[in-house]
């Protein structure tokens, strides 16, 4: 039987009073030999006889949807939503996306019911919208978003009215909740084909209508010794990600602003600036905070990791045209390592990696991913990766309540005692061997007052 456990016991209650079926995703992954952690049941039962059940169960069913008419369950990871239908099974599939989606497993005898021709569908891998393909994306135009997620996971083709009719719906996603957009969009750059995924989103014209920033991009020749235009490249650079909705969408982003300047000029040199400009313009079209850990944290590090993913390509210029790592390069991967780690509260070992990974990305969607260019940023990037967890250990380790004792006895206060700290921090992880007493925080005391008055 399809299901976990927790799954099964509800499938097992439902069953005693009349006709379940499991109908959806979990129906065809299992069909493809894919597990599935969420159910969609429909049941003959009117949901409140559905509530009732489950709550003298033991159950915790919970009402959902905006007409109220779904009741969901949840255990851990796990997740089932229920429905009432009036045991019509070809009037309830005719209203279903794909024919795919639309095949029904009796709980009670495994009987798989195929009203739309879905098994058909399933075994020559085609998409197929149930009945009048403009009729479902009317319905539900996120339905588009949903075709090239499922296109690109399971190497489906897309039936050529299926593909005519999301054409026509793109336009109609702006009626659709920002929220629902937004989660859809993140389980697209979670699949193992992103770049094709992003292909086929462009050719819908999805990033024409509604992030325009990144359909301009196609066309635009870097430079002559580029082989990949703009958008090929941020298409490559996306696929070298590791499977973080965070970083590949800094990979999707991070080259907007060599387009155009607000002057209407082509930027290359410093183009970081103008890419947090124009992610700043975006931001309020989704709501990434839904899918980013950190929530509205989670958008700030976006924009710091757009704004600073040149920023190893930069330091280590020079270095990746030789092979050894000396003082030099150490000294390099330690001060980058702290000015990427600090946030100002605390050290982010996770943003350092974040930025290493994006980094990476897009060096080898470069002109130099060579195997002599990548055994060079692997050194260097395991020498930031060593000292990464050095400084997290060296942050933690110090006994900043010395220094508050050497300041109050300074009568050092509010500014004044805040520079001087942060001066004091940054010496003690740009050279770990210090050791920190009154010697050295006396000296960096002298040394503060002598900037300040110069």
């Amino acid at each position: 039987m399809i299901g976990t456990s927790f799954q099964q016991g509800i499938l097992r209650k439902l069953s005693e009073y009349g006709p379940v079926y499991i109908v959806g995703g979990a129906v065809r992954d299992a069909l493809l030999g894919i597990p599935s952690k969420d159910l969609d049941l429909v049941s003959v039962l009117s949901l409140q006889e559905i509530y009732t059940l489950l709550s003298d169960g033991g159950y915790n069913p919970h009402v959902m949807g905006a007409k109220q008419q779904t009741l969901s369950l949840f255990q851990g990871t796990d997740r089932m939503d229920i429905v009432s239908f009036d045991g019509e099974i070809k009037r309830d599939a005719l209203h279903r996306d794909f024919t795919l989606n639309a095949l029904y497993q009796d709980v009670r005898t495994g009987e798989i019911k195929d009203p739309l021709k879905g098994l058909e569908d399933l075994k020559i891998r085609r998409l197929r919208a149930c009945g009048s393909a403009d009729e479902r994306f009317n319905e539900d135009p996120l339905r588009t978003l949903r075709l090239v997620r499922l296109a690109i996971r399971h190497n489906f083709t897309i039936e050529p009215e299926t593909w005519q009719a999301a054409l026509d719906h793109v336009p109609d996603l702006k009626n659709v909740s920002f929220e629902r957009v937004t989660v859809e969009l993140g389980r697209i750059l979670l699949l193992d084909e992103v770049d094709k995924a992003l292909g086929l989103l462009n050719d819908l014209g999805y990033f024409q209508a509604y992030i325009p920033e990144l359909a301009r991009l196609k066309g635009l020749i870097q430079n002559q010794s580029f082989t990949m235009d703009a958008w090929e490249h941020t298409c490559q650079v996306v696929k070298n990600t590791p499977m973080n909705v965070l970083v590949r969408l800094a990979a999707l982003f991070h080259d907007l602003g060599t387009w155009k300047t607000a002057e209407g000029k082509r930027h290359f040199l410093e183009h970081e600036k103008e890419s947090v400009r124009l992610v700043q313009e975006i931001l309020p079209r989704f709501r990434w905070s839904m899918v980013l850990q950190g929530g509205s944290r989670g958008e700030r590090e976006l924009m710091f990791l757009v704004g600073h993913h040149s920023l190893g390509a930069l330091t280590f210029k020079s270095d990746l045209k030789q092979d050894l790592i000396n003082s030099k390069v150490h000294k390099k991967a330690q001060r980058l390592a702290w000015q990427i780690g600090w946030d100002g509260q605390k050290f982010d070992t996770q943003r350092v990696e974040n930025l290493l990974d994006l980094w990476r990305a897009d060096f080898l969607a470069g002109n130099q991913n060579t195997g002599e260019y990548r055994e060079r940023i692997n050194r260097i990037q395991d020498e930031i990766r060593t000292i990464n967890l050095v400084l997290i250990e060296r942050t933690n380790s110090l006994d900043w309540r010395v220094f508050e004792k050497f300041a109050h006895a300074k009568g050092l206060e509010g500014k004044q005692f805040g520079r001087l700290k942060e001066q004091i921090r940054s010496r003690a992880m740009m050279d770990t061997d210090i050791c920190f007493d009154l010697n050295f925080l006396e000296k960096e005391y002298q040394l503060f007052w002598h900037n300040s008055d110069s």
